[in-house]
């Protein structure tokens, strides 16, 4: 069993305050006790931040940045969509409130932005895997193509569930897509377009030839990077495969004859 990070330890704890499993006073306790935090800012995180957060309330107490991020992440694994939307209405607020008073938040705009956006674009069900792929392409950008390449077929042949970069663990099936994202450039293959994001990234999804649940995989061979509109076509469209071998797929969507590569 993978051990709890500090991150979802306050967020857990936090958690069990506002739905009533503890009271305040044991949920600071529990804070101070178990990981050296300072009661203060126990009681900052538990009374005055987190509740208001959940309930889309503005707040004026701040947090660093990867605290911030992790309970943006655990909401919407815990809560789903409807309640991130609550907490990123508390966030913007929280946002323009210590902007005015000088600090413009850079860093935590950008991921306000990165989860409303994913939000707009990526639905419910791949929100989550988005955000995953998004923080594993940042983890390995220094890396050249050659590393990449190999560490994508080692990951193809690694059967764990879960794969560790950098201390944090992550889908061993989103660490795929994300190299399998960097490899081919973050473009369309069908139109070569992609979206650009606000904070400068490009952004693309991954479609899978053989759907999941019909046990399509996260290998190359059965991953197309689409542009979104390109994505619902190919999912909804009168689509025909002539051809799909482990170099190439070739289709007719709505007519359209297409011949893809599938090699990085």
């Amino acid at each position: 069993m993978t051990a709890l990070t500090p991150n979802r330890i306050i967020f857990n704890t936090a958690k069990k305050v506002y739905e009533g499993e503890l009271s305040k006073s044991e949920g600071i306790n529990m804070l101070v006790g178990e990981l050296n935090i300072n009661k203060g800012s126990a009681q900052m995180i538990i009374v005055q931040i987190f509740p208001k957060l959940l309930d889309g309330e503005q707040f004026t107490r701040t947090l660093s940045v990867d605290l911030f991020n992790s309970f943006l992440k655990f909401i919407l694994e815990d809560y789903g969509e409807d309640r991130l939307r609550n907490s990123l209405s508390a966030l913007k607020m929280h946002i323009d409130y210590i902007k005015e008073k000088g600090d413009a938040k850079i860093t935590l705009r950008k991921i306000y932005q990165g989860y409303l956006d994913s939000l707009k674009t990526g639905g419910t069900s791949s929100l989550q895997d988005e955000i995953e792929q998004s923080e594993i392409v940042n983890q390995l950008k220094d890396k050249t193509k050659n590393e990449l390449a190999s560490e994508l077929e080692n990951s193809e042949n690694d059967t764990s569930e879960k794969v560790t970069i950098n201390h944090k663990s992550y889908k061993r099936n989103n660490k795929i897509i994300a190299l399998i994202k960097i490899l081919r450039n973050f473009e369309c293959q069908i139109c070569g377009k992609y979206i650009l994001k606000k904070d400068g990234l490009k952004y693309v999804e991954a479609a899978h030839i053989i759907p999941k649940h019909k046990q399509g995989n996260e290998h190359p061979k059965n991953i197309l990077l689409l542009c979104p509109n390109h994505h619902k076509e190919f999912d909804l469209g009168n689509r025909e495969v002539i051809n799909h071998t482990e170099k190439e797929i070739e289709f007719k969507l709505n007519g359209v004859r297409y011949l893809i590569s599938l090699e990085i």
